[in-house]
Parts: C-alpha cells; sequence; structure tokens
C-alpha cells in the first residue's frame, strides 16, 4: 500500500492536490525519459558523446578512475568543510535556492554548494558513484556575475552531474594534478590520450552550457557569463560585445600558431564558448525544455544542425585542417 495515499483525505489545505507519492515517482520518470536517449540528456553535445565512448576504450582506465574518485573527492569534500561556507537555507540562501531550482529542472539530485574564497573567476564540480556531487563557486565570481549570471553558472555546474560526467572529470582532474595520485596514474596514459581526455573536457564544457541555458531564467544570462569571461570586467558591458565582430576573431584566431596552446586546453577559448551557446540559444531542442521562453518569429535550427555548428566553432583546428 502507497504509504502516502491517503494523506489528503480529510485535510481541506490539500484537498484536491495529489500527493500520492507513486504517481509522484511516475511523472518525474516520465518527464526525464522524455528528455533522454539511450540514457544521455538529449540535449548533449555529440562531440562530447563521441568522446566519451573513445576513451571507455582505453583498457582498464575507466574503472581505476571510478575507484580513485570516490577517495580523492571525499577527501577534498573534508578540506572544503574546514576552509570555505558550505550554501544552505540560513547561509548564502540565494545561491542555495538557486542550486535547487537548476537540480529540479534538470531532474537530479540537489548538490552541495560551497562558497570558496579565491578571487579567480571560476566554479567547478567533484562528484562519484557514492557521495552527493559537490559544486565549489568562487568569491570572485560570486562578486562579478549577476544573480542571472550566477543562476547560470549552477545550471553549467549542475549540468556536469546530470550528463554523468563525474568519472571523466576525475580523469581530468587527474591529468591536471588537481587530485592525490596523479603522477603514477599518468604513467599509463600515452600523450594522445591525453589530449583525448583535454579534447572531451572543452566539449563537455559545451554541454553543460546548454544545462546553463535550461536552467536560467533569462537565455542571454547564459551567454553573457562567457561573454565575462573573454573580457573580464567587473562592470557589466556585455552588450557591447558584439557577434559578428566575435566571427571575425575566432576566424583570426584559428589561422595562428595560438591554437597549439588551447589544444593543452581543458576549455574552450572564452570566443568559442559564446558563439556555441548562442547558437545553442537557435535551437528547437532548447525551447523544448523551456517552451516559455520562446519568442514569437525565432528561427530554430535542428539538434544537429546546431551540434554541426558548435563544432565549427569549438573545433581547435578548421575542418580542412583535419586528417
Amino acid at each position: 500500500m502507497d504509504t502516502y495515499q491517503n494523506i489528503s483525505a480529510g485535510n481541506p489545505v490539500l484537498d484536491g492536490i495529489k500527493v500520492n507519492f507513486g504517481e509522484y515517482v511516475a511523472r518525474m520518470r516520465s518527464r526525464d525519459d522524455a528528455h533522454r536517449i539511450n540514457g544521455i540528456p538529449d540535449y548533449a553535445f555529440a562531440m562530447d558523446l563521441k568522446l566519451r565512448e573513445e576513451i571507455r576504450k582505453i583498457p582498464f582506465f575507466y574503472s581505476l578512475s571510478k575507484k580513485v574518485a570516490v577517495h580523492a573527492e571525499a577527501r577534498y569534500r573534508q578540506i572544503l568543510t574546514a576552509s570555505s561556507v558550505l550554501a544552505g537555507p540560513n547561509q548564502f540562501g540565494d545561491l542555495y535556492e538557486m542550486t535547487q531550482d537548476c537540480a529540479k529542472r534538470l531532474g537530479i539530485g540537489s548538490p552541495n554548494l560551497y562558497v570558496l574564497h579565491d578571487q579567480s573567476v571560476n566554479a567547478f564540480t567533484y562528484a562519484s558513484d557514492t557521495v552527493t556531487p559537490t559544486i565549489v563557486v568562487h568569491s570572485g565570481m560570486v562578486e562579478r556575475m549577476t544573480p542571472g549570471e550566477l543562476k547560470c553558472v549552477i545550471g553549467h555546474e549542475c549540468g556536469h552531474v546530470h550528463n554523468e560526467h563525474q568519472v571523466y572529470m576525475s580523469i581530468y582532474n587527474l591529468i591536471s594534478g588537481a587530485l592525490s595520485g596523479a603522477g603514477s596514474l599518468m604513467q599509463l596514459l600515452s600523450t594522445s590520450s591525453v589530449f583525448l581526455f583535454l579534447q572531451w573536457s572543452r566539449a563537455a564544457e559545451v554541454t553543460c552550457d546548454r544545462a546553463a541555458m535550461i536552467c536560467s531564467d533569462n537565455i542571454e544570462d547564459a551567454v553573457n557569463v562567457n561573454k565575462k569571461l573573454a573580457y573580464g570586467s567587473f562592470i557589466n558591458r556585455e552588450e557591447e560585445v558584439d557577434i559578428e565582430d566575435l566571427r571575425r576573431q575566432l576566424d583570426e584566431l584559428s589561422t595562428t600558431a595560438s591554437v597549439f596552446t588551447e589544444i593543452g586546453s581543458t576549455h574552450p577559448a572564452s570566443i568559442r564558448r559564446v558563439l556555441a551557446s548562442e547558437a545553442f540559444a537557435h535551437c528547437e531542442l532548447l525551447y523544448r525544455w523551456r517552451p516559455e521562453l520562446k519568442k514569437p518569429g525565432m528561427v530554430l535550427h535542428t539538434k544537429e544542425e546546431t551540434d554541426a555548428e558548435c563544432e565549427k566553432y569549438t573545433a581547435v583546428f578548421k575542418q580542412s585542417e583535419k586528417r
């Protein structure tokens, strides 16, 4: 018998409200299934998925990284508890509510969110299969972003959880030396494998920028986060960043030796992320998640068309240069 089946009986406050727990779970699962393809969120960047498959082919490394992640991330949680502030109803309540709302929107359990004293503009996520995911937002990010932009930052990090990037992110942390044991595990990787993980990490950021849009109250907030990462100002001057000028800037970037620096980066260049976010802002899939944000007269593109455009923007080398 469903424990919650008759909770509203005779209660005038709850009268007419469906509180059957079984029905609630069924509705949530139905909503989640509607936005998944083969168990993967439907908005995930195709290049993210393709590179994950390549990573899983590396012998033993996937299973080994899962084991390392459980211990390393639990240890990092202890460090955070001692050196940062855990958001909750009574401290950083606005960030706590944003986290709750983003998690509900994506259909995931609510992560813990810590605010860490660090003036760099950054946020990141730690997670494993055995602990509650942890989002860390630097104080520099909190100071520079508007409330709407901060919600997109949190939505981006929730996107890592929603797409089950946990193990792959652990691999990234091993590569970057952020977790204990990186030195010995790095010896198992070839140079080509390292660049494969870095390429995946850049693609995963595109996926999670899309999650930020899905969680946003205003789609422009998600684009503005990446604009601020590009120009780095405390002042809100995002309207002065012109998309067409950025496209020309990207063309220039693609013809210089700086691309060799980019292939060693875990994140796409900020101007690439702005353009990829702009592309997803015109994707019909976004408005399946958020139909209320669709504006009259919008010309929308399919997910496949959007993925192709985003690959063009985020590929370090031009398509014609690939072998």
